[in-house]
Parts: structure tokens; C-alpha cells; sequence
């Protein structure tokens, strides 16, 4: 790869692969076009299982594990991340991403045919392994492609298939389930992984080969492949799963701990500090370039850990809203998840309309994070006793806000990072994303659930009937016999199970989940605030 001077432009292509552009424009947009698809698809896989885990679990007869399904697809896709820049500049971008669709295939037909959870939940971690170089790369490969300022609005375009498989990905896992079963709605996924891939095959430039020490087709790898930090990847993955664990116990019951946190603490602590170690003084190939993270790098992580917890930890929680507050079906629910989704590619499309003509991205950050925080505040405010359905509109506009944080944000970071270490910058920008989903949700869900169940616990021990009959479950609650864990219990792990009770019980139960509920939108606009200084303090980069 050809030295970078001050001159070089960092996101365009040259004169020679201008013109290399125009003349196979209608291929470079079926490439592009169809690593889209890709995208789609990846996120579309991971929003059918949050809608089939526990029907899955059941078939196993494992419901009490099934959240294994959502955690191995989360830890494989945060622990292949890092791999992913490294394997670009040992392999070149096309080889690695075109294998993503290879191991994908693999994932769905291995979800698809196993024979026991344990089988079901490693082939989880593969599809989450692959699907996160499917999306990932897509951004090395626009950069690589493109001139800058059409990065801009490409980005925005794989946005809209975000969300889009963001959107139906929960109710057509729901439809398939019901019509073919759950193993099809994985292997069915086959023929459009076999598409991409013809796509990534033959439609990317061989040019999207090169590494850092040559043709990747032609040189040795051999020895390369060793350079990759394995010691780094098998502690950032311990690291890692033990993070997910922790998160996992403060979001259980105070009365049923699972791993004492006196353990899991200082055992997950040790953990970062080896990884650390290992990282700093002992790779040669570091997985995350440590020294990249005391530049402009680490500040676009933070923001995009705060933005992905503070949004991720709202929208988890809106469905056990609507459902506890306003006895919302499932399927209104889901609705309104499609308008919490549908703002995101509307503002990303104005941002980058607006970037790709004003050469400008910074002052729109300042604006969206100042829009984040109103918007939080003003659910806060209007939702904190019960909302109306009407005010759901507020979802619009916040995601909107978030649309343009996420083009500023990427556009910005992409712009700072040096050209030789684009691949791995962004596959650590799209790790800290995948934090971002499990600490934001987790954390909220943690809060609520301590709040809710101490609201309960206090109602309960006070109230002066010592009996609570569920007709629906047929279910008698001697409150005197020490049985209001097991009615709290039956509340938490069933949004509706309320319904079925008195309508003093059912009353209460809303106002405690109502003040519970409350403090999310106050830690969103939390983190939306952390996320200021940094975008004022970051200098804006000038498209060249």
C-alpha cells in the first residue's frame, strides 16, 4: 500500500480509480447495493431470534437458558470485531468479507439442524462472528470504493437496511415460526446468503485485495497469520463473556443471585487488566491499537457507547411499557417499535444530504446531541404517569436526532482516523456499537426490575390481604406461607400474568412499574449529556 502524505486524500479514490469508477459504475452499484442486502439481512437474523428465543428454548426444554440465543450472537459479533481490521491487512478486505458470507451460510444451516441447545448456541456464536464482518466491512469498503462525500450518503443508505431488518425482523420470525417452524426461518435464509455471495464474488474490484504487504492472492499468508494476536483475541473474549455475565447477575432479582458478586467482580477486573497488559506490551499485532484510543478514536467510541446505551436501553424497555401500562397487545407493541426505528434513516438522509453539500458534519452533531437530551427529557416528563398512544410520536424525532449522530459520528471518525489503520479503526467503532446494545439494555433492565420488585415487595408486605388468586393460572398466593417471591416472580417473568389478578393488585403493579420505568429516559439523556463535551472538543476534520 502506497505511503499517505499530508495530500493524500484519506477517504477518496485517485485520479485513476475516478475514472475506473465511471466506466463500471452499474457493477460497483450492484456491489454496493448487494452488500447492503448483506446488512439486511445480518441484523434481520439477530431481530428474528428476539422474537422465536423462548418458543425455541421450550423445544429444548431449556426456557431457563434460552437467553443464551441473544448472548452468544452479541458475544460472537463484539469478539470477531477486532479480528476483522487485522485480517483485512493479512488477507485484503474482499477475501475476508466474501469468507463472512461463507461462515454465515454455515451459522444458519448449523442453527438450523442442531439437536441439543448447546449445539444451537455455539451456532449462534458463529452467526454472530460472521454477521459482524458483514456489516462492518461494508464501511471499509465504501471508504475503499467511493469518494467521501458519497460515503456520506451511501451510509445513510445502509442505515435504512438497518433498520428495515431491524423492523421486520421480529414479526417475520413470528409468522415463521407459526408457518414453517423456527429451524426454517434459519436454513431459509440460505438462498440470499448464496446470492450475496455470488455478489461479493464477482462483483467487488480485485483491487479491494491489496494489503499491507502486497497482493493478498499472491503473497505467502503463512507466516502472516501468525502475527495475529492471539493471546489478545482469547483474553478479550474472556473479558468480554465475562462482562456479559456481570451485566447479566445486576440484572436478576436481588433475592437470586446466581454467581456471588464478590467473585464475578474482581475475576472480570483481572481479566481487563491482562487484556490490557497483553495489548500494550506484549502483542506485536495489537487486536485494538491502544495508542488509537488516546486519540480522536477513543472519543467516537465513547459517544457511540453512550448513544447505543441510551437508545438501545430506551427502546428494550417500550414493549414491557406499553404491554404493563396501557394493556397494549403485542402486536401494537411492535408497532411502535417501527415508528422508534423509522426516524433513524430519515435524519441519517438529511445528514448526509447536508454533509455531502456542505462539507460539514460538526455543528449537526452539537444540534442532534442537544435533540437526543430534549427528547429524552420530554418522555420523561410526559410519560412518567402514563402516556397517551398519541405521544409515541416523540419516538419520531428522537431517532431522527440519533439518524444524524450516527452519519456525523462515523463520517467524523473516519475522517480523523490515518489511512492505514482505517480497517481497524472502524472495527473497533462498530465494537464499541455492539457494547453499547448489551450494556444499555442490560442496565436499564437492571434498574427497573430492583425498583419494580422493591415497590412490590413493600406493597405486598403491607397490604392487608394476605391472599392473591389468579383465575387465568387458576393459582392461589398465600402471602402468609411465604409465597409473595414466587407471585413477584410469576409478574416479572410475564408481562401479562397482571392481568389476570384483582383490579387493586393490577393498579398497583402499574404505578410500581411506572416508577421504575421512569429513571430510563432520565439515563438516557444521561448519556446522550456525556456525549457533548466530547463533540464539541473533537476538531472537525476537512474533506480533501
Amino acid at each position: 500500500m502506497a505511503a499517505v502524505s499530508e495530500e493524500t486524500p484519506l477517504l477518496r479514490a485517485g485520479h485513476q480509480d475516478k475514472k475506473k469508477l465511471k466506466a463500471d459504475s452499474v457493477c460497483d452499484k450492484v456491489a454496493v447495493y448487494g452488500s447492503f442486502l448483506g446488512i439486511l439481512l445480518a441484523v434481520a437474523d439477530e431481530s428474528i431470534v428476539l422474537s422465536t428465543w423462548s418458543v425455541i428454548a421450550s423445544d429444548f426444554h431449556r426456557l431457563s437458558q434460552g437467553w443464551w440465543l441473544l448472548a452468544a450472537y452479541n458475544l460472537g459479533w463484539c469478539v470477531s470485531l477486532p479480528v476483522y481490521g487485522t485480517l483485512c491487512n493479512i488477507y485484503g478486505r474482499k477475501n475476508v468479507f466474501v469468507s463472512a458470507y461463507g461462515l454465515f451460510a454455515a451459522g444458519c444451516l448449523a442453527c438450523g439442524t442442531s439437536t441439543s441447545m448447546l449445539q444451537l448456541v455455539l451456532a449462534r456464536v458463529l452467526t454472530g462472528v460472521s454477521a459482524g464482518g458483514m456489516v462492518s466491512l461494508v464501511s471499509v469498503i465504501l471508504t475503499d470504493m467511493v469518494p467521501a462525500d458519497q460515503v456520506t450518503l451511501l451510509r445513510s443508505y445502509a442505515n435504512v437496511f438497518i433498520i428495515v431488518g431491524r423492523s421486520v425482523g421480529a414479526p417475520l420470525g413470528g409468522y415463521l415460526i407459526g408457518a414453517v417452524g423456527w429451524r426454517w426461518s434459519f436454513i431459509g435464509q440460505l438462498p440470499v446468503v448464496a446470492i450475496c455471495l455470488l455478489i461479493g464474488l464477482y462483483g467487488l474490484p480485485p483491487s479491494l485485495n491489496s494489503t499491507k504487504t502486497g497482493d493478498a492472492d499472491d503473497g505467502d499468508t503463512q507466516h502472516s497469520i501468525m502475527d495475529l494476536d492471539f493471546a489478545g483475541l482469547v483474553s478479550f473474549s474472556v473479558t468480554t463473556f465475562l462482562l456479559f455475565c456481570l451485566i447479566q447477575e445486576l440484572s436478576v432479582t436481588p433475592n437470586s443471585p446466581e454467581i456471588p458478586l464478590t467473585i464475578l467482580v474482581p475475576v472480570f477486573c483481572a481479566a481487563a487488566i491482562l487484556f490490557i497488559v497483553i495489548e500494550a506490551y506484549w502483542a506485536r499485532t495489537p487486536l485494538i491499537q491502544l495508542r488509537l484510543m488516546k486519540t480522536s478514536l477513543g472519543g467516537f467510541c465513547l459517544n457511540r457507547i453512550m448513544m447505543s446505551s441510551g437508545r438501545l436501553g430506551l427502546i428494550s424497555n417500550l414493549a414491557p411499557y406499553l404491554i404493563r401500562v396501557k394493556g397494549a397487545t403485542s402486536l401494537l407493541a411492535a408497532l411502535a417499535f417501527v415508528l422508534a426505528a423509522i426516524g433513524v434513516p430519515i435524519g441519517a438522509l438529511i445528514a448526509g444530504k447536508i454533509i455531502k453539500k456542505t462539507k460539514r458534519y460538526r455543528t449537526m452533531a452539537v444540534i442532534a446531541v442537544c435533540g437526543t437530551v430534549i427528547t429524552y427529557l420530554l418522555i420523561f416528563i410526559r410519560w412518567r404517569t402514563g402516556s397517551n398512544l398519541w405521544e409515541l410520536v416523540y419516538l419520531l424525532p428522537n431517532g431522527m436526532a440519533i439518524g444524524i449522530l450516527l452519519t456525523t459520528q462515523f463520517i467524523g471518525m473516519s475522517l480523523s482516523a490515518p489511512n492505514e489503520d482505517l480497517p481497524t479503526c472502524i472495527a473497533t467503532y462498530y465494537l464499541a456499537q455492539q457494547l453499547g446494545n448489551i450494556i444499555g439494555p442490560a442496565v436499564n433492565v437492571a434498574v427497573v426490575q430492583r425498583i419494580f420488585v422493591g415497590q412490590l415487595e413493600k406493597f405486598l408486605n403491607g397490604w392487608n390481604e394476605r391472599k392473591v388468586y389468579s383465575p387465568t393460572y387458576m393459582t392461589l398466593y398465600d402471602l402468609d406461607a411465604n409465597r409473595s417471591d414466587q407471585l413477584i416472580g410469576q409478574i416479572l417473568n410475564d408481562d401479562t400474568f397482571a392481568q389476570s389478578l384483582s383490579p387493586v393488585v393490577q393498579k398497583f403493579v402499574r404505578w410500581s412499574y411506572l416508577n421504575a420505568f421512569q429513571l430510563v429516559p432520565l439515563i438516557s439523556a444521561a448519556c446522550a449529556l456525556i456525549m457533548l463535551p466530547t463533540v464539541l472538543w473533537m476538531k472537525e476534520e476537512k474533506f480533501r
